[in-house]
């Protein structure tokens, strides 16, 4: 019996270090691993289709990666350089712009606008602090790093453009792999974990209703929201609409505003700057279209895939993108939609059998 224990904790202690070791050597590609699952968990329902029509899971895997490359990476890509080439021409012109002009010009610039210079004398306080030495030493210096970190930015897209090809082959393998095997893989999981089979679906399943409610309620609806701000910022004649609208597509993922911090803003400039018919028509389109999708589509999306407080769904959103990343859109709802289905477990198999 002792010698069967031993073996069990020598056996446990291997497994644990093989795995984290295995993680370390993963975690260089957690990225591109992690959306080729959730993006497999989107498209798995149209794989198992294909699947049928060809008889061939590997032919299926391989024309829906075919597909996924074709109608997402690449526009993806496109789009990519299309606003990059927006945010260097911004940067160019930011630089441009200080070099040319002293604190003072920009002062005296902001004071001919028209919604300032008919309340001269209301913000001449504001005005006189702005003009103290030690504001001009912040807001150089706080200009200077931002500049900085722009270039900084700029000078690194070689190595960042090659990282994310590399990124794009390791996400296209990994994709292929979850839809050819994904079936095999997860029976295998099934039977390594020591639960009850019911209790494990439960999981499975929250795990699967939260990636599809993420998908379609936050990722989808800041992503139409995007394309149609693109539209209105086009419409009105805003420069750099591409670089507008890919601000509203990441604002829409911040309450609680959303959207509304971008194109409510650039509303109010098209009001003094371009004329008034471009601002009533981005301000309605922007209430009516832009950010009734935070307030009417969003929420029932998201609350027919996860059953949780609106307060634990906020923080678990915010909080996974804070410290995952984009990805983490994904990681923070999972954890929590996951944990809460755990509490119902234990409520229903620890607490139920004491009762």
């Amino acid at each position: 019996m002792e010698r069967e224990r031993i073996y069990f904790y020598f056996f446990l202690l291997l497994v644990i270090f093989f795995i984290s070791a295995s993680l370390l050597m993963l975690l260089p590609f957690a990225v591109p691993i992690m959306w080729a699952i959730v993006i497999g968990i989107v498209l798995y329902p149209v794989h198992s289709s294909i699947e049928r029509a060809v008889r061939s899971r590997t032919l299926s895997a391989l024309l829906m990666s075919l597909i996924v490359f074709l109608f997402l990476i690449v526009p993806m890509s496109v789009v990519s350089v299309l606003l990059l080439q927006q945010v260097v021409d911004i940067t160019q012109r930011l630089v441009l712009y200080f070099q040319s002009h002293s604190y003072r010009d920009v002062l005296e610039f902001l004071q001919t606008l028209p919604f300032v210079k008919g309340h001269i004398k209301d913000i001449s306080p504001v005005i006189d602090f702005l003009k103290r030495e030690e504001v001009r030493n912040v807001v150089a210096e706080s200009l200077n790093r931002l500049l900085k970190f722009m270039g900084d930015r700029i000078g690194h897209l070689a190595f960042t453009a090659g990282r994310n090809l590399f990124y794009i082959f390791v996400f296209l393998i990994t994709f292929f792999f979850i839809l050819r095997d994904g079936p095999g893989i997860l029976r295998r999981i099934e039977k390594l974990v020591p639960m009850q089979d019911e209790d494990l679906s439960s999981i499975l399943s929250t795990i699967y209703r939260t990636v599809l409610a993420v998908v379609y309620g936050s990722i989808g609806t800041a992503l139409l929201q995007a394309l149609f701000s693109l539209v209105a910022y086009s419409i009105v004649g805003l420069k750099f609409a591409l670089f507008w609208s890919a601000l509203t597509f990441f604002a829409a993922f911040i309450p609680p505003f959303g959207a509304s911090a971008v194109w409510f803003p650039l509303a109010v400039y098209s009001f003094f700057q371009l004329g008034t018919w471009q601002a009533v028509f981005l301000g309605v389109w922007g209430m009516l279209i832009i950010s009734s999708m935070d307030n009417l589509v969003r929420p029932l999306i998201i609350k027919r895939g996860i059953e949780m407080p609106y307060v634990v769904l906020f923080f678990s959103t915010i909080g996974g993108l804070l410290k995952f990343g984009f990805i983490g859109l994904f990681l923070g709802p999972i954890i929590f939609t996951t944990l809460f289905t755990l509490f119902k477990i234990y409520e229903r198999r620890i607490i139920g059998q004491d009762t």
